[in-house]
Formats: C-alpha cells, structure tokens, sequence
C-alpha cells in the first residue's frame, strides 16, 4: 500500500507546481519582449522573482522551458479545435471555425514571431531540429484524424492520400499564419476567412 499523502507533502507538491507555472508565465513575457535567442534564464527568474536555483530545480535549460511551454500550448490548441469542430456541420462551416481560432491565437504571446525565431534556431541545431519534426509529425497525426473522421462522416473526399491531404492542409494553415503578418492588408487572408474556408473547402470535400 502507498504511503499516505500528508498535508505537508500536499502543500509542497503545489508550491513547487505554483513556482514551475510562474516560470512558465514569465518565460513567456520575455520570449514575446526579446525572441528566444536574446532571451535569458537571469531574465526570467528576476520577472518571476525567484532565484536561479528555483529555475533549475524544475528546467534544466532555457531550451527545455520553451518545448514544455510548446507542448501545453499544442495541447490546449487541439483541444480547443476539437471543442470547435462539428460534425453536424459542413466542411466550409468547420474551416471557417478553425481559422478564426487560428488567426485569434495571433495574438498569443507565444505566437507565429517567436515560433519563427525557435524554427530558424532548428535550422542551425540538428537536436533543436529533431524535436520540431516530433511536434510537426504530432500535429499532422491531429489533423489526419480529423480528415480521418470526417471520411467517417462522408463529408472529407476519400480518392485522395489523407497523409498527403493532412500535409497540404497544414502547409496551407501555416502559410496563411506567417502571410497574415507580413502581406498587405487587402491581402491579408484573415481578413478574408469566409473565401478562405470556401476554397480549402472545395479541396477537400467528398463529391
């Protein structure tokens, strides 16, 4: 039989908890203000307020704190697209929900910038690298079982290969992120999401 929990182990366990999250909450302020390159550990504990030690008792690099960070904020995005998703609906309607979602999460500290910056870093760092295709292949697994479903469903076509279907599907998504940044504003496709939705639509769609 297990020992049993104290009130003292209890009030430990979420204090170490309330600290790990703080540091998560901060780390990501500083990324925003300063990209993760220039970002530093001596930063983020003096915005947490907590001392260097604290820091490494739960991360053991700056590196690390940002795929944790990474990971909750993939993990909540899923969940969200998948509370949005309708089966009831058509595929337009559901695209259009999903790239609203998207295009809200923008503004997320953590957004397509810093995102850009960590991929560049992958770029030049083959372990950085390996762990972006770990969550890039996560990602697809969502996105072709949701295809996956909505074949159950008749409404996602069935005459093309789904991993490539999953493949274009995010291409288009992650392209649609990085041009809302940058292309002018008649040319911004978050300003033109309806179109949108309707096109990728059409792509997918059973006949």
């Amino acid at each position: 039989m297990p020992p049993a929990t104290t009130p003292t182990a209890t009030k430990k366990r979420r204090s170490r908890e309330e600290t790990r999250q703080k540091l998560l909450e901060s780390a990501l302020q500083v990324f925003a203000r300063n990209g993760y390159e220039r970002a530093t550990v001596d930063e983020i504990v003096r915005e947490a307020g907590f001392s260097k030690g604290a820091f490494y008792v739960h991360f053991e690099t700056k590196e690390d704190l940002f795929w944790e960070m990474l990971e909750e904020r993939i993990s909540a995005q899923q969940d969200m697209f998948r509370q949005t998703l309708d089966g009831s609906q058509s595929v337009a309607e559901n695209e259009r929900r999903i790239l609203e979602q998207a295009f809200n999460m923008d503004a997320h500290p953590l957004g397509p910038a810093v995102i850009l910056e960590f991929t560049a870093h992958g770029m030049r760092n083959k372990k950085v690298r390996d762990q972006l295709a770990k969550m890039y292949e996560r990602w697809h697994s969502f996105v072709r079982e949701t295809l996956e479903a909505g074949r159950e469903l008749g409404i996602v076509r069935k005459d093309v290969d789904v991993k490539l279907l999953a493949s274009t599907m995010m291409a288009l998504f992650e392209g649609s992120m990085i041009q809302s940044h940058f292309a002018p504003e008649d040319l911004r496709l978050d300003r033109q999401v309806g179109d949108l939705s309707s096109l990728i639509a059409e792509l997918i769609s059973a006949k």
